[in-house]
């Protein structure tokens, strides 16, 4: 196909949404995240960490990207844990109602209405900045916090494949509670979600989570699930990073 008749192809499938681009084999794309899973951590049984597990969305990405993965997930909503636990996803699923942070101990989570956004953080109320400035919170409830560190020291896990974090706005804390697993080069990837908006007060800044991971020896491999609140500017996107030495 000439160039002419390639761009007319793609301004007729992106009228409709879709764009195309090309895979090559044995490649990172950015495109697709479970092929992109797949190539940097080759594995069929990878150890892998779900902080924030929700209903389970990555639990069961994790399952069709690898054949026998074995995933620590942790979600310390009690109402999101009882509908995780409720769930039949196989044996080498660990459930750990918990949360993961900088220190150990008992905090106080926010319940919101849409469960994908609960938070140890309070909604930003401005509406400007944030879409979901008034999101109802359904309830306040004390969870258990643990660091990375200390959770895996008692468990004996040694290697942590795949460290994924959503816990909306509290990535950072996360991050520093396993800052010993980093440095001893003990995590190999890490998928976590970066919020650009201020969609919660005291959220973790971007530029220092980039920080964090590029003193530990983490590089960006691409930007996934990207949102626009204003058609503009990101607003919020999963960043995926591979330990790179």
């Amino acid at each position: 196909m000439n160039t002419f008749l390639a761009d007319a192809a793609k301004s007729v499938v992106a009228f409709f949404g879709i764009f195309l681009a090309r895979q090559f084999r044995g490649r990172v794309t950015g495109h697709e995240l479970s092929r992109d899973l797949r190539l940097l951590i080759p594995t069929d049984n990878p150890v892998c960490f779900d902080i924030g597990a929700n209903r389970g969305q990555t639990i069961q990405l994790l399952q069709r990207s690898y054949s026998q993965p074995t995933i620590h997930a942790f979600e310390p909503s009690s109402m999101s844990y009882a509908s995780l636990s409720g769930q039949l996803f196989g044996a080498g699923v660990h459930l750990h109602r918990l949360a993961m942070g900088e220190q150990a101990g008992i905090a106080e989570f926010r319940n919101y209405k849409q469960s994908e956004l609960s938070s140890f953080l309070a909604m930003n109320p401005d509406l400007q900045e944030n879409i979901f400035a008034e999101e109802e919170t359904i309830s306040v409830e004390s969870v258990q916090v643990d660091t990375l560190d200390l959770f895996c020291a008692r468990q004996g896990i040694q290697q942590i494949d795949l460290l994924k974090i959503d816990t909306q706005g509290f990535e950072l804390p996360v991050l520093q509670g396993g800052a010993g697993l980093f440095r001893n080069q003990k995590i190999g990837a890490v998928l976590l979600e970066l919020n650009f908006a201020l969609l919660y007060e005291g959220q973790s800044d971007p530029l220092a989570v980039f920080q964090f991971l590029r003193t530990h020896h983490m590089r960006l491999v691409d930007f996934y699930e990207k949102e626009r609140a204003n058609g503009r500017e990101l607003s919020w996107t999963t960043a995926l990073f591979v330990h790179y030495l």
